[in-house]
C-alpha cells in the first residue's frame, strides 16, 4: 500500500467522483488532505467517511474554482491548517452534452474556466506554500486529442490544459513536478451526473465508431493508483512523471456488442 504519512495534499473537486476517491485514497495512505470543492453539502460526508478509515486526516474547505478570491483564501487555509503543502491535485471538470453548433458562448466560458483556467489559478496560489520538491497534478482525458462526438468543448479544454501543464514545467524549475493525469472511461465519476441517460446512450455508437476504448475503470482504482504514484514521486525527488495515462483494458464485449450499449454496463 502507498505510504503518504506526513504528506500534506490539497485535492480540488473532492466532493464526489474521481476527486473524492483520490482524496480518500491519500487519507488511507496516511496523508493530511484538504478536501476542497464548491459543494460543501457533499464535503462533510466525504471528510467524515475518510476520517473514519484513517490513518491520515481529512479537512473540508469550500472552494469555487471560478472565483480567484475563493481560490486564494482556500489554498491559504489549506496550507495554514496542514502546515504547508506537498502536493496539489486538481480533479474538477465539467461539460454539457451538446453539438458544436448549439454550444453557447456562456457554456464555452464555463467549460474553459473550470477545466483550463481553474487549475492554473490553483497552482499559482499554491506556489508560495508548496515544498520545493512538491507535486502539482491535474486530471485530463484520453479524448483530449480526439474529441468525442458532442463533447468537443470538453476535449478542447483538456488539450489546452495539457499545453498549460507543459508551460508550467517550462517556467517553474528547481525541483517542483507537474503531472498531467489522463484518464479513460471511469465510473462513478460524477462527470455525467447531469447528462440525460437517453442522450448519453445515443452517443455510444458514435464513440465506438470513432474508435474510443470502452473498458471501464473505477474511481477507486484511479485514486489508489494516484496515491501510489504520489508516494513513488515523493520517495524519488529527482524523478518526474510528466504524463500518466490510466484506463482499463478493452473488454471482449466491445467487439461482440459493437454499436450497442452493453459495453458501458447500462
Amino acid at each position: 500500500m502507498a505510504d503518504l504519512i506526513g504528506r500534506r495534499i490539497l485535492v480540488v473537486g473532492a466532493s464526489s467522483g474521481v476527486g473524492k476517491a483520490c482524496a480518500t485514497a491519500f487519507v488511507h495512505a496516511g496523508a493530511a488532505v484538504a478536501f476542497a470543492a464548491r459543494r460543501v453539502d457533499l464535503l462533510a460526508g466525504a471528510v467524515d467517511e475518510a476520517n473514519a478509515a484513517g490513518p491520515g486526516v481529512a479537512h473540508a474547505l469550500a472552494l469555487d474554482v471560478t472565483n480567484t478570491d475563493s481560490i486564494a483564501d482556500s489554498v491559504t487555509a489549506a496550507a495554514t491548517t496542514m502546515g504547508g503543502l506537498d502536493g496539489v491535485l486538481y480533479t474538477a471538470g465539467m461539460s454539457p452534452i451538446a453539438r458544436l453548433s448549439t454550444v453557447t458562448p456562456e457554456q464555452w466560458h464555463t467549460i474553459l474556466a473550470i477545466n483550463t483556467v481553474g487549475p492554473s489559478m490553483v497552482f499559482a496560489a499554491a506556489l508560495k506554500h508548496i515544498s520545493p520538491d512538491g507535486i502539482m497534478a491535474a486530471i485530463s482525458s484520453d479524448s483530449s486529442h480526439q474529441p468525442r462526438h458532442s463533447l468537443v468543448p470538453y476535449a478542447a479544454s483538456k488539450a489546452a490544459l495539457e499545453a498549460t501543464m507543459e508551460g508550467w514545467r517550462t517556467e517553474e524549475i528547481g525541483g517542483l513536478r507537474f503531472m498531467t493525469v489522463m484518464i479513460g472511461p471511469t465510473g462513478p465519476s460524477g462527470f455525467a451526473d447531469n447528462f440525460s441517460p437517453d442522450e448519453f446512450m445515443g452517443l455510444i455508437p458514435h464513440w465506438q465508431r470513432q474508435g474510443f476504448r470502452t473498458g471501464m475503470q473505477t474511481s477507486d482504482d484511479v485514486g489508489n493508483h494516484l496515491a501510489s504514484a504520489f508516494a513513488s514521486l515523493f520517495d524519488a525527488p529527482l524523478l518526474g512523471i510528466e504524463t500518466l495515462l490510466l484506463r482499463a483494458p478493452e473488454p471482449a464485449l466491445a467487439v461482440a456488442d459493437f454499436g450497442g450499449s452493453e459495453v458501458f454496463g447500462s
